[in-house]
């Protein structure tokens, strides 16, 4: 193998770990809203006359320093798990309206709503009882005040069939001062969950 394939073998392993041997625990894999970065027009194959320099700037689509972990995920990436659930933040929001009998948030808070889609791709139904999801201030930190919503709002309780999507909201308030970004944490707590893994986070602003 020459210079220039091994060094195409690395940055390959480098961008999909899981194929370049053990990785640690791992319950799944990020598949990104936005997708790979584009291939670009230059010769990239093994026989290129690109310089290395040049090799790495115009064909590697992502440089392993800035590869974001397949647990780190902005709102509108999914996380698959191997088993073939896959979940999805696809929002979080403002939230304004409420019904009579709702928790409102203080004069110093933001209020908002975050939802998601879990989609199961297994064979048996998936009790959604044994999952958790939480929220914390990204910004300058901060932990959230959990509000009381009906109005709107879906809590994630019950099972989902084969083949069958459910979606799920969840409502809070944060400090104006504590910024508008949130971290959504999801934990995994089945018989196939993974303790010693890391659980996905998404990353977003409250719009």
């Amino acid at each position: 193998m020459n210079a220039r394939s091994t060094l195409i073998a690395i940055v390959v392993c480098a961008a999909s770990l899981t194929a370049c041997g053990e990785t640690g625990h791992q319950q799944g894999k990020a598949e990104r809203a936005n997708g790979p970065a584009a291939s670009k027009s230059a010769d990239c194959g093994p026989d290129s006359n690109l310089s290395q320099a040049d090799w790495m700037d115009q064909c590697a689509s992502e440089k392993p320093s800035e590869k974001e972990p397949d647990t780190e995920l902005a709102v509108g990436d999914s996380f698959a798990y191997n088993d073939g659930v896959k979940i999805t933040v696809t929002s979080i929001r403002r939230l304004t309206t409420f019904g009579e009998w709702d928790d409102k948030p203080d004069a110093n808070q933001t209020g908002y709503r975050v939802s998601w889609s879990i989609a199961n791709g297994t064979k048996k139904p998936l009790d959604v009882d044994q999952w958790s999801e939480a929220e914390q201030g990204a910004t300058n930190g901060g932990q959230v005040t959990m509000l009381t919503v009906e109005k709107g709002s879906r809590s994630m309780t019950g099972r989902i069939a084969p083949g069958q999507t459910g979606t799920f909201t969840s409502e809070g308030a944060l400090n104006r001062s504590d910024g508008t970004k949130l971290v959504v944490t999801m934990t995994r707590m089945d018989d196939q969950a993974d303790v010693l893994a890391d659980d996905p986070h998404w990353t977003g602003v409250i719009e």
